[in-house]
């Protein structure tokens, strides 16, 4: 069985909430090679831990489950972009004889913050792990519904309605976006993500700057991207002013 993440000691960030990512892989017993879907979900793990570090580490909890922590939402958000693209290129062979990519689905779950509350940091992250378990079961659920698109790989829960509202909005267009784009986009969206140069990543798709310039901001990547960083700003918290979320 999954242990719970030990409580950091102290606030999970200057007056935030703590928010925990948890996932799975979509249709995980499909695939027949069980050690190499695990191998790539640690080397994708690993990879995202490394750009986006959390208040405690993604990992493997359970089979092709997974966790994280983060001290703010828009950190989160940024590491769940990641995590759809962390996959990218790892493709195994299934029980119907075919090679399939595999691909994540994930649960966000904003916790109440330890500060102007009553409740305690380590309730605080029970809470946000709670939500975020019951944020992955909408997110394994819904796509099956034809009144919701089959798309659909992320969902976030919180205390706040408005807050659950909003994100799950982003995250239900970014995942739209994600589907359409192809392999060319989701790594000119990886670069911007690392903070490359469009230059470089030119480079890397053995194309032009023009081009890959066009290609971003037309198809997505671009959009995407400033996107996240929109949240990101809006969420982080400051020792001066009460965080968004």
């Amino acid at each position: 069985m999954s242990q719970e993440p030990t409580p950091p000691a102290g606030p999970v960030s200057a007056g935030g909430a703590p928010v925990v990512v948890t996932g799975d892989v979509v249709t995980s017993r499909r695939f027949v090679d069980l050690e190499g879907l695990l191998a790539g979900l640690e080397d994708a793990l690993a990879g995202v831990e490394a750009a986006e570090p959390g208040v405690h580490a993604l990992h493997r909890t359970e089979r092709d489950v997974f966790r994280g922590v983060y001290g703010d939402l828009g950190v989160a958000l940024t590491a769940a972009l990641r995590l759809r693209l962390a996959t990218d290129g790892l493709v195994l062979p299934t029980v119907d004889g075919v090679d399939e990519p595999v691909e994540l689905r994930l649960g966000i779950g904003v916790g109440t913050g330890p500060e102007g509350t009553d409740s305690p940091a380590s309730s605080a992250l029970r809470a946000a792990t709670e939500r975020a378990r019951q944020a992955l079961a909408a997110a394994e659920r819904l796509p099956m519904s034809r009144t919701w698109p089959d798309s659909l790989r992320s969902r976030c829960a919180a205390a706040d309605p408005t807050l659950a509202a909003a994100v799950n909005a982003h995250l239900l267009l970014q995942d739209q976006l994600l589907a359409r784009l192809d392999a060319r986009d989701r790594r000119a969206l990886l670069g911007l993500l690392d903070g490359e140069r469009q230059v470089d990543i030119a480079a890397a798709l053995g194309v032009t700057q023009p081009a890959i310039a066009r290609r971003i901001r037309v198809r997505g990547s671009l959009a995407l991207h400033r996107a996240v960083e929109e949240l990101r700003l809006a969420t982080r918290p400051s020792d001066t002013a009460p965080p968004a979320i």
